[in-house]
């Protein structure tokens, strides 16, 4: 038995050492903490406990028809623990739990009540951190998949869970590798591909990109993504950079897609002149030669430009072109030149015949100066440097030599295979003046 005087210094002991529990725990765990009031029976305490899944662990969500949905959580609702310090805890008498409730009541069991009360000893300095540590480490579940038998929890848990990632990325440090300096979650970016880069840099680099046109660059800067040729998702770009380059984005964008399109055709009329994508439909089957101005809505075919007329009938061959060949290869002064020149007018035709000579003249230019892509028929010129090429429209490997398809992976090797045409040629054919 403890005399009056006694019990004094032993309660006066209890309440510093209650007050110095309540301090650590503070400090390890400060959203944890809600309250801590000082009453004639002791601390009320309420504690607001996450439970934390590290690694993460698939969680079942059965139903009661036996339909179950698996999903990998990281991080569960918390538990509401509201407890009572009597003056005696923590030397003589436990904590009381006066209420134990599972947020959005996932957990049913009363295993965890139990198990709490039991972690308490008469030699124990204090059992709070304990308890929130068993608690928040998922110490109280059983090892293995989580069996929930509620499906309208589903949601619930799944949207907890995410915003559980997100409040501990926003306070977590991550560095940029581009700056090469630290910054917190918040002020970060987590892209699609799981890379992490400030805000800033990122912002800055994907601007500069898209302000000059070069959006094959607007994707992630690791190397290991820039060597595989990952671009970012429009989701990405929304969140880095602001409305204005994101329309600028998306226009490229559809712009590049066009251009890459080999069957992209543009609108004959006009007054239009709008590029048309190519169909899904195949070439060969006729109705491949369809489009559509998805502007004027003037319906025509790829092949001729003129009216749709099925995919049938053949494409009749074009007035103009007819009767300007025949014009071009009669002599000067022939009669049939002057019946020509009577039924479409003078004028028409000279302009009509000027043009078909400069159409003759840039056609066999394109020929002579220029080497066209075995990937996709783009003309690519080269005025200096080495004969290995690559098409700036379909990224196609190729020798500028002879127009045979290079490998990505190795594309000198056709500069050095013995037998080959282009055999020690890589520099070949260099323009003189440049030497």
């Amino acid at each position: 038995m403890f005399s009056k005087g006694m019990e004094c210094i032993v309660d006066e002991e209890c309440a510093m050492m209650q007050e110095e529990e309540w301090e650590v725990l503070k400090s390890i765990y400060p959203d944890v903490c809600i309250s801590n009031d000082v009453g004639p029976f002791g601390r009320t305490v309420k504690l607001e406990i996450p439970v934390e899944l590290s690694p993460a662990r698939s969680v079942s969500i059965v139903s009661p028809q036996n339909h179950s949905h698996t999903s990998p959580l990281t991080a569960l609702p918390p538990f509401l623990l509201a407890l009572n310090l009597p003056p005696e805890y923590p030397l003589r008498a436990p904590p009381r739990i006066t209420s134990l409730m599972c947020t959005h009541g996932w957990y049913t069991s009363s295993d965890l009540y139990t198990q709490l009360a039991g972690m308490w000893t008469h030699d124990s300095p204090g059992v709070l951190y304990a308890w929130v540590a068993f608690i928040s480490g998922a110490e109280f579940l059983e090892p293995g998949n989580i069996t929930i038998i509620n499906p309208s929890l589903l949601p619930l848990l799944e949207s907890y869970n995410t915003h559980a990632q997100d409040a501990a990325f926003g306070e977590t440090s991550f560095p940029c590798a581009i700056c090469l300096s630290a910054h917190k979650g918040r002020h970060c970016v987590r892209l699609a591909c799981t890379h992490i880069f400030c805000r800033s840099c990122l912002s800055d680099f994907w601007g500069s990109s898209i302000r000059e046109g070069d959006i094959g660059r607007v994707g992630c800067p690791d190397p290991v993504c820039v060597k595989a040729g990952h671009e970012a998702s429009e989701e990405d770009i929304a969140r880095v950079v602001d409305e204005e380059e994101v329309k600028r984005w998306k226009w490229l964008r559809a712009k590049r897609a066009l251009e890459r399109d080999p069957g992209m055709v543009h609108c004959p009329v006009a007054l239009c002149q709008t590029p048309v994508p190519s169909p899904e439909e195949d070439e060969d089957s006729g109705w491949g030669r369809l489009r559509t101005c998805p502007r004027c809505e003037f319906v025509f075919c790829a092949f001729c430009r003129r009216t749709w007329h099925g995919p049938i009938s053949d494409c009749p061959l074009q007035m103009t072109e007819s009767f300007v060949m025949e014009y071009v290869g009669l002599a000067e002064g022939d009669v049939r030149r002057l019946e020509i020149e009577r039924r479409w007018g003078r004028r028409n035709v000279e302009r009509l015949v000027l043009k078909y000579e400069e159409d003759r003249l840039t056609r066999e230019w394109i020929s002579r100066c220029s080497m066209g892509c075995p990937g996709c028929g783009v003309q690519v010129e080269k005025s200096v440097g080495c004969n290995h090429m690559t098409c700036i429209k379909c990224k196609q490997h190729f020798c500028y030599l002879c127009g045979e398809k290079l490998s990505p992976l190795e594309p000198y090797k056709h500069f050095n295979t013995i037998g080959k045409s282009c055999f020690e040629k890589l520099f070949d054919d260099i323009d003189s003046d440049l030497v």
